[in-house]
Parts: structure tokens; C-alpha cells; sequence
């Protein structure tokens, strides 16, 4: 049995940090959102072993790839002895704090769950999820949530008011461990107001999102974030209605409540070299 389905990349529409755990991991605060940007992933029945395939050379296609935890798990939890075959053909930029890996992982999960007949319940399912990564559980579930603890504490919030996403990505990729390793270092005293987000999603309260979009980690990835600011400005002059980096970046989205005000501003990145994308909200899968 073949079977293909997309892997949705996700923002962090606000992002903080509440706190920092005696092992180094850290608590946090977010409202993450799923966008039509996303990932091909082809998964087949084979006789034995773990085997992924890319387009991209730059894709480890071994264990150190998310969606070979994913599937290992899958197959030990289930008691299933098949193998797998797994195709990913990338969209979503790597490095970019969109969340790619995880949500290739979150499908692989999905895809071989229901290629099997569901011998995992959804609980379980998110268990394994959250041995993947902490982002994962998250793009099983798809769709408009606050995330808290490290990621898996998820409460579903009302879908995303339509709009279009620009999403930019600069050559450069941070580390999400370097980030919240500065982040430590800094004495940040500006939090976003994640409760008032809410309340505007709530609300259908475009307008009210946008202004309030913040991520504490954008002060921690200045320093070698050259442009940080600069992509805020490109999107907020082509008409965005406010910006911010998502998770520990390096990609820069915009809120946009008009299409060509969006493709402008694709298309003022594309003209520097930068690439882009324009998006919009994706549901609950």
C-alpha cells in the first residue's frame, strides 16, 4: 500500500518563555498556528527496515532524521514487524523554526497509523509524538493551539481569521539550542500578551493578532541575526499588519489582509534573494 499526504509547517504566532527546568529544557508559552506551506511525504509498505528517500541532499535519511524516530516508535508501540519505505520531498525550509521535521514526523505517524487500521489510539499516538520531538504533538493535531510546558501541553483555540502568511527565510539558520542558550544570557523584560491574543482569535480580531505578534527569542538571535529587523520592515512596508520571527527563527513571517499586498511583498524578497512564500491558515486536519 502507497499512500501520500502533506506535512504542514507551522508559525508561532507569539512565543515565551516562562521558565527553565534544573535539566536546561525550557517552559514555554505559545500559540502556534498551521500554513499551507508544506512537505510531500510518500510512505509504502516494504519487507524490512526503516528507508528514507529525499530530494533534498541536505536531509539526513538516517536516525538522526525525526521521521525515523517516528516510524521506530510507530512499529514498537504497535508490535507491527513490517518495514517501511518513506519518501520526503521538502518544501518547508530546514533551520527555519517552521517546523518541518516535526511535521514530517507527525504524518509519518498519521500515515502508518491508518495504513494499519488504527492499532494506536490518538492518546498514544501523541505519546509517541512527543518522544519525537516537542513540536510534534502539536502537528498531529494541526490547527490553531496554545502550547505550554515544554510544547505538549495543548489547548485547541478557535481557527485563525483568514488572511495571508508571507513567510521569509534568509540563507542563515539559527540552532534552536545557541538560541535559548543566549536567550539565558539576556535579562529580557519584554513578554508577549499571549492572553490578549487569545481573546482576539476568539474575537476574529485580525487587526488585534497582528499588532500583538512577539517572540522573546527574536532578542536573543540579533546578534546574529543581522537582518531580523530589516524583514520585519519589508513586510510591515508592503502593508503587513505586524510580524515577527517564528520559534527560534531563522524565518520571519507578515499578517497580510489584502492577496496583492502579500505577492508585493514575496516579491520584494524574491527581488533580494530571500526565500519566500505566500500562505494562509490551515484548519485542523
Amino acid at each position: 500500500m502507497r499512500q501520500s499526504f502533506r506535512a504542514y509547517a507551522k508559525i508561532n504566532v507569539s512565543l515565551d518563555i516562562t521558565g527553565r527546568r534544573e535539566n536546561g529544557y525550557h517552559d514555554i508559552k505559545t500559540i502556534m498556528q498551521s500554513v499551507s506551506l508544506f512537505d510531500d511525504i510518500t510512505v509504502e509498505n516494504a519487507k524490512k527496515g526503516i528507508n528514507i528517500s529525499s530530494d533534498c541532499p541536505f536531509l539526513a535519511t538516517d536516525k538522526r532524521n525525526t521521521v525515523y524516530k517516528a516510524a521506530e516508535l510507530f512499529f514498537e508501540k504497535s508490535g507491527i514487524s513490517d518495514g517501511v519505505d518513506i519518501i520526503i520531498n521538502k518544501r518547508i525550509p530546514m533551520g527555519a523554526g517552521l517546523g518541518g521535521g516535526s511535521a514530517d514526523a507527525a504524518t509519518v505517524l498519521k500515515t502508518l497509523n491508518g495504513m494499519y487500521n488504527f492499532p494506536l489510539s490518538n492518546d498514544e499516538i501523541l505519546e509517541i509524538a512527543l518522544l519525537c520531538g516537542a513540536d510534534v504533538p502539536f502537528c498531529v493535531l494541526g490547527g490553531t493551539y496554545l502550547a505550554e510546558g515544554l510544547g505538549e501541553v495543548l489547548t485547541k483555540l478557535p481557527p485563525f481569521p483568514d488572511c495571508f502568511i508571507v513567510i521569509a527565510k534568509p540563507d542563515m539558520s539559527i540552532n534552536t539550542k545557541a538560541a535559548y542558550k543566549a536567550y539565558d544570557k539576556l535579562s529580557v523584560t519584554e513578554h508577549p500578551l499571549t492572553d490578549e491574543i487569545i481573546s482576539c482569535i476568539k474575537n476574529k480580531d485580525l487587526n488585534g493578532i497582528s499588532v500583538r505578534v512577539f517572540n522573546v527569542l527574536e532578542e536573543a538571535a540579533k546578534g546574529r541575526y543581522k537582518e531580523l529587523n530589516r524583514f520585519k520592515g519589508i513586510m510591515l512596508e508592503s502593508g503587513a499588519l505586524g510580524s515577527a520571527m517564528t520559534g527560534s527563527g531563522s524565518a520571519v513571517f507578515g499578517i497580510f489582509n489584502n492577496r496583492s499586498c502579500a505577492y508585493n511583498a514575496k516579491k520584494r524578497f524574491l527581488k533580494r534573494g530571500v526565500n519566500s512564500f505566500v500562505t494562509q491558515p490551515v484548519g485542523r486536519k
